[in-house]
């Protein structure tokens, strides 16, 4: 992977649906989103950064990564919706273009990250290279994350409002492209008890 693309985590909410911060759920023996972040990390993105906002000092006090690539932010702004930290990570990363991944989505595999980042890379190449480009993977035609956000310096950051995320502004990007992917985990996010325990059944069978 080309250096300049960094990695932004998003895991700065309420888990109001959850009940309990799902940023600290066990899986597998650690905290959900350190998980997360230990799967990011396996790929060569120039940074990590994780956006925290809710008990964000629970949250860091509990997760411990020993990577010089990897560095907190913490929204103070994480109720005014999922907008804001994204906006918090993207100006805080040191690097041309960036991936938007979801701190609940641990069933994601290698090989998407692996080929949204490439797809990403190579759509910066044949298009105009001072143009952003936005690549995002679908399952079975549902829209998922991580997002590849290429020249995301250049992108209209002023309209992103809300917890909507970025789709309303990506929508006016011309290079963009949406990638079927084979893997049910960009859309799999743990989102409430029930799915909570589905998933960590699918990831640890052993343990049931």
């Amino acid at each position: 992977m080309e250096t300049g693309v960094f990695a932004v985590i998003l895991a700065a909410g309420t888990s109001s649906r959850m009940g309990r911060p799902k940023q600290l759920l066990d899986w597998g023996g650690v905290p959900l989103l350190q998980a997360v972040i230990r799967k990011v990390l396996d790929h060569p993105f120039s940074e990590v950064i994780a956006v925290i906002g809710y008990r964000a000092a629970e949250i860091q006090s509990a997760i411990r990564i020993e990577d010089g690539r990897f560095r907190w932010v913490v929204n103070r702004r994480y109720s005014s919706g999922q907008s804001s930290s994204l906006l918090a990570g993207v100006r805080s990363g040191k690097g041309h273009s960036s991936m938007i991944f979801l701190g609940d989505l641990p069933l994601l595999e290698g090989e998407t990250i692996r080929r949204i980042a490439e797809e990403g890379i190579s759509r910066l190449r044949l298009g105009d290279s001072s143009e952003p480009a936005v690549v995002r993977p679908s399952f079975r035609g549902v829209p998922g994350h991580p997002v590849f956000l290429g020249n995301c310096r250049r992108i209209d950051w002023v309209r992103l409002r809300g917890d909507t995320g970025a789709r309303g502004l990506l929508c006016h990007v011309r290079n963009r492209t949406l990638l079927p992917v084979e893997d049910p985990g960009v859309v799999m996010d743990v989102d409430t008890p029930q799915a909570y325990e589905s998933l960590r059944l699918l990831a640890f069978p052993s343990q049931e």
